[in-house]
């Protein structure tokens, strides 16, 4: 057959960084448009790939024709295709891992994109003859049937309802009464099926915040909302997001948290009406399919997303939304190394609309960028409402006996507002009973033989977890590495949310108390139920890790106690000081949302360490013009920009070697003012039977590490040490250890 004399470029979906050239397959329309799936030969087998252009181009070295197109329209349009290539650039990642990344499994896979649905609520006949009956007239289930009898319950009608529906609506599926269905998602108009709420009146402050935002629709504009915790950002974002709606486009709202998007759903659904779509890694492969192909159609006013919910396919895009900005988990840590926020203002430049980056402790790099008139900074110095920032007091346990990490002092504020039936938070960010544990017998210490980590004591299960590589070695059996004569005597060393909550419990008999981390929480409905249970004060104390510390509103809670700052207090970490500032700032800020006045107690046996007088005594604020001083004397990020190349193998001294070609062929490239550093063993050298090492790029500014790096990433493939180390590529990198 003689080939096409069309030329397909083609991202294929593997780890390399090139493209290939096919010819077009026989009989098919050479107008085919950039951004198609198609289906092409590749070694021994086929693969799938995105077609980048079709060129009517003899000189091409293409040697074979695709084998399949598998769009009549491109599942890429040319906004995302631009994004991917500078994405591409700037992390140096493959092109094609980055495009096969932005779909979802399914599409990825080949499959044809599903049309998106969503979960109603419908009556069936029993329950129309059940709202006759005694039973079926109970106020909340009456309720619930009158409204489900004039038109399918969604998310926003039980919202709208003032008590919590989702239990009746439970009840009433368990008689027979209503039925769950799905059904396709229909464009973006308000459901009739139960009125609005209302928009509320904003404060000065608020007023400010919001013309800001207007000031730049219509084009691209960055605005960093910094407003103290429970100032009212997501009311400025809501009013923001009306007008656009109303104008027919499309918003993009990122939260750190998946347990976040949950409330926001049902808050945003409450007050547009308008279709809302969530994509988060919690969701099945189908649930995301569905979800970006209403995205891809239009379908969809807003996206509520993690991370991963920044390349969603989205036509009509008007605004983007990164709450939280200065959260960490922004950053992936695999794979393609990127910093959602940061991609989110590049795709807001590329696409002339504006964003806006919200934090009540903004990350030192928008904190400098808001400096340098890059971004524009509008404060929330109040909190909305009558609402007041909570007082801050340093305990200092110093020679004090603790029970189960507890001062007396702590557990007497504890119990003053349980008197008043307030709510209490304490925070402690280490799972488990005890984070290291000892034989009294022979002085052993529980190690992970394939981490250079302590086992962690999880006394639920009675079992010894790394919480690195994810191994677990129950009591029932000999404890790894422990050669003392006879029964060894294990005795727990400090104290995580297991041990506190066991404290708690004996300390305070007949009070509900909820532990809330990630051995707690499996599951999007064991965090629905549990953060509804503390709204509704179904719950006295809590006792949970970080992930209560991201922008929850519990206005129940009037007492937050950091149970143990001191682990947080020295680090290797250049960042460990701005991360601490954040989350003690955060943290505290979940106290004295409402009317009552909150306090935040902060346990500690350095109470006279500078970064407490920063923090409480200066505010976030101080704490970063100090910090950004100190890090410009440094050549810290984000003065100077940074790099790093890890790489891993069994065998410790593989990375070495790999590193050391890598540090001396960049070393002879390097432009001027480019430093290499390294290479050194990492923090943890040994993780997952793993060796690791690391090389670190410094340099005043971004372009001179991209030039080397660029250089660099065609040569590594090269190098005779590569093929016996994993090595990865990090820019901007958040975990500097």
């Amino acid at each position: 057959m003689t080939p096409s004399r069309f030329v397909l470029e083609v991202a294929v979906f593997a780890p390399l960084r090139q493209t290939f050239d096919y010819f077009l397959p026989a009989g098919t329309d050479p107008a085919i448009a950039s951004g198609c799936r198609v289906r092409v030969p590749f070694g021994r087998g086929t693969r799938f790939g995105v077609v980048l252009a079709c060129r009517e181009d003899g000189a091409r070295l293409a040697t074979k024709a695709a084998s399949e197109i598998l769009d009549e329209a491109p599942v890429f349009d040319a906004e995302q295709l631009r994004l991917a290539r500078w994405a591409a650039d700037y992390y140096q990642h493959p092109l094609g891992e980055i495009l096969s990344g932005m779909l979802p499994a399914e599409v990825r896979r080949g499959r044809a994109p599903r049309e998106a649905l969503r979960t109603v609520w419908r009556i069936t006949d029993a329950g129309r003859a059940l709202g006759a009956t005694p039973a079926g007239r109970a106020h909340r289930r009456h309720a619930v049937l009158a409204l489900a009898g004039a038109a399918d319950l969604d998310a926003a009608a039980l919202a709208a309802l003032d008590f919590d529906a989702r239990r009746a609506v439970r009840e009433l599926e368990k008689l027979g009464a209503l039925e769950r269905v799905l059904v396709a998602v229909q464009g973006t108009a308000a459901h009739a099926s139960a009125p609005l709420e209302p928009f509320h009146v904003l404060n000065a402050d608020q007023e400010r915040a919001l013309a800001a935002v207007r000031a730049h629709f219509g084009g691209f504009g960055v605005v960093l909302l910094q407003g103290v915790t429970g100032s009212g950002k997501t009311e400025v974002y809501m009013q923001a997001m009306r007008e656009l709606l109303a104008a027919g486009r499309q918003i993009l709202m990122l939260v750190p948290e998946i347990a976040l998007t949950q409330a926001l759903v049902a808050r945003f659904e409450a007050r547009f009406g308008a279709a809302v779509g969530v994509l988060h890694s919690g969701l099945t492969d189908q649930a995301r399919a569905q979800t970006w192909a209403a995205c891809r159609r239009g379908e969809l006013g807003i996206l509520l997303g993690t991370r991963s919910a920044v390349w969603a396919p989205l036509p009509r895009l008007g605004l983007l939304v990164i709450d939280e900005e200065h959260d960490a988990s922004y950053k992936q840590q695999d794979g393609l190394r990127y910093s959602a926020r940061d991609v989110a203002v590049m795709r807001a430049r590329q696409r002339d609309v504006p964003i806006v980056l919200g934090s009540a402790t903004p990350s030192l790099e928008s904190c400098l960028n808001g400096q340098r008139g890059r971004y524009e900074t509008v404060h929330l110095r109040t909190r909305a409402g009558s609402a007041v920032l909570p007082r801050v007091r340093l305990l200092d346990i110093r020679g004090l006996k603790l029970d189960g990490g507890l001062s007396e002092a702590l557990l007497r504020a504890i119990g003053e507002r349980l008197a008043r039936r307030e709510q209490v938070l304490l925070f402690l960010n280490r799972r488990g009973f005890a984070p290291t544990v000892i034989c009294h017998r022979c002085g052993w210490v529980g190690r992970c033989t394939r981490c250079d980590a302590r086992l962690v004591w999880h006394k639920k299960g009675e079992a010894l977890h790394c919480h690195h590589c994810g191994a677990v070695h129950p009591l029932s059996r000999p404890v790894p590495d422990h050669t003392c004569d006879g029964e060894p005597d294990l005795v727990p060393l400090g104290v995580g949310t297991e041990r506190v909550a066991e404290a708690l419990a004996a300390a305070f008999p007949g009070q509900r108390i909820a532990r809330i981390d990630r051995d707690t929480m499996r599951g999007r409905e064991a965090i629905r139920r549990t953060f509804e249970d503390i709204r509704a004060r179904r719950l006295d104390i809590m006792i949970g890790t970080q992930m209560l510390a991201k922008g929850h509103d519990f206005s129940g809670i009037t007492l937050v106690a950091v149970v143990d700052a001191d682990s947080r207090l020295f680090s290797l970490d250049f960042r460990a000081e701005e991360r601490f500032a954040q989350l003690l700032t955060q943290v505290g800020g979940r106290a004295g949302r409402a009317e009552a006045p909150g306090e935040v107690l902060v346990q500690t046996h350095h109470p006279e360490h500078p970064l407490f007088a920063r923090v409480f005594g200066h505010g976030y604020e101080g704490f970063a013009a100090a910090a950004l001083a100190e890090r410009e004397a440094a050549a810290l990020p984000p003065f100077h920009a940074m790099a790093m190349i890890r790489a891993e193998a069994t065998d410790r001294r593989y990375p070495q070697q790999f590193l050391e070609a890598v540090a001396a062929r960049l070393r002879r490239i390097a432009p001027a003012g480019l430093e290499v550093e390294g290479p050194v063993a990492a923090a943890m050298e040994k993780r997952a039977g793993k060796f690791r090492a690391q090389i670190v790029l410094r340099a005043p500014r971004r372009a001179e590490i991209a030039a080397a790096l660029r250089s660099f990433v065609v040569a590594a493939e090269a190098l005779p040490a590569r093929r016996r180390v994993r090595w990865s590529l990090d820019v901007d990198p958040q975990d500097a250890l």
